[in-house]
């Protein structure tokens, strides 16, 4: 086997492909050198030619960090301590070793970045921030099909103001006392929540990473507007009835409670409830916005508990949605199995045409959605509002 050693000024000179071969014909000569079948001479010879790879390297490793250093500013310190932590796989590598790579961490640095002369692009869009939708997931719905009643819920309750219940002892003789039952029919009709964004057809076609959100914004939008409805909306012929609005409102009684706390007003309320309707009713959740929470729900008893069950998350053993729509020191107890969530479809959207759009290469992304959240009226005395926390503690304190 003839072995031509090469300096480092003949490396330097070398194309990629020849360094390659020269760097495996010297891997072939180290490990015939390792069987101990050449000559003294011809070690010789190979061990010069590995000084001359490992200084060859060496300079094309300080070449690099030099051109960097220059580029990014001063890191010297840095890429010494990289150099000196990698030294053993440089030497590796001089040696030829394939297997072994060197990270130089101290390469990448924020003044190349700096210096780049195009923008760092990060991923995505950053995204608006948008109020949770806590009491549209909190309550169950269901899916009204299509031709219903033109978009009307209609129901048949108990009329409580007029309905009478008379039965009582009766002596001999005597005549039966009367009772009176009466019904009413209410219909409700699913009211339409919608939003619009118009957009140039060019915007559409040249951003298309913004383009894709456009939907997503006017989607977002109906979904808040949902559940404001859902916790206030004012009701009536043209609004939906929200939970806050079709609640009764608790009234606190004198109950000579030292220091009463958020606990007892949720446990008042909760009693109310049940005294009212025996056990057709199982309040089951409390809610509130954080604000609201966090000054009540927060504070600690004597014995250095939280108001609320940290554990389950409980407050009285009722669940507690946190929900922004609702005004600060209010809140309101019930039982969530008797509100309800009524939809057509689910949110849709489209793309068309408004005024003149067509022609001005325009056009509009629309979001719609029919919904009704509904109480019946025989139900509302399942819930209660407290429209004033801090006087009706300080009531159940007298």
């Amino acid at each position: 086997m003839n072995f031509v050693k090469k300096s480092t000024e003949e490396l330097e000179k070398m194309t990629p492909a020849e360094l390659d071969a020269y760097k495996n014909e010297l891997e072939a000569y180290n490990k015939a050198e390792l069987k101990a079948e050449l000559s003294a001479e011809q070690k010789s010879e190979i061990a010069k030619a590995n000084e001359s790879m490992k200084e060859f390297v060496a300079k094309e490793v300080a070449n690099q960090l030099l051109e960097q250093t220059t580029k990014g500013g001063n890191q010297t310190q840095t890429l010494e301590e990289e150099i000196k932590a990698n030294k053993e796989k440089i030497n590796a590598l001089a040696k030829g070793d394939k297997n072994v790579e060197v990270e130089l961490k101290a390469l990448s640095n924020r003044a190349s970045i700096a210096n780049n002369t195009e923008a760092v692009r990060l991923s995505g869009i950053g995204q608006l921030g948008v109020k949770l939708r806590a009491l549209y997931d909190f309550f169950p719905k269901v899916q009204v099909g299509n031709g219903n009643n033109n978009g009307t819920i209609a129901y048949i309750d108990w009329d409580e103001d007029t309905t009478v219940r008379a039965a009582a002892i009766v002596a001999e003789g005597g005549t039966f006392p009367e009772s009176t039952a009466k019904f009413a029919e209410y219909t409700k009709k699913l009211q339409k929540i919608g939003d619009t964004l118009p957009v140039t057809e060019e915007f559409m076609e040249d951003e298309v990473l913004a383009s894709s959100e456009l939907s997503k914004f006017v989607n977002i939008n109906v979904n808040t507007v949902i559940d404001t409805k859902i916790a206030v909306g004012a009701g009536g012929a043209n609004d939906i009835e929200g939970l806050y609005t079709a609640s009764p409102t608790y009234t606190p009684v004198a109950s000579g409670i030292t220091d009463a706390n958020i606990k007892d007003l949720v446990r008042k309320m909760r009693t109310a409830i049940v005294k009212t309707r025996g056990s057709k009713y199982q309040p089951n959740f409390v809610s509130a916005n954080s604000e609201t929470i966090d000054r009540y729900f927060l504070k600690k008893d004597a014995n250095n508990n939280y108001m609320f069950d940290s554990e389950t998350g409980t407050i009285a053993g009722l669940a507690i949605v946190e929900d922004n729509n609702l005004a600060d020191n209010t809140l309101v107890v019930g039982d969530g199995r008797y509100g309800t969530i009524y939809e057509k479809g689910g949110i849709v959207l489209s793309e068309g045409f408004g005024d003149g759009q067509f022609v001005a290469d325009m056009k509009t992304i629309k979001a719609r959605v029919r919904m009704l959240f509904l109480i019946r009226n025989v139900d509302k005395t399942g819930f209660l509002k407290c429209t004033n926390i801090t006087t009706a503690l300080a009531t159940l304190a007298t």
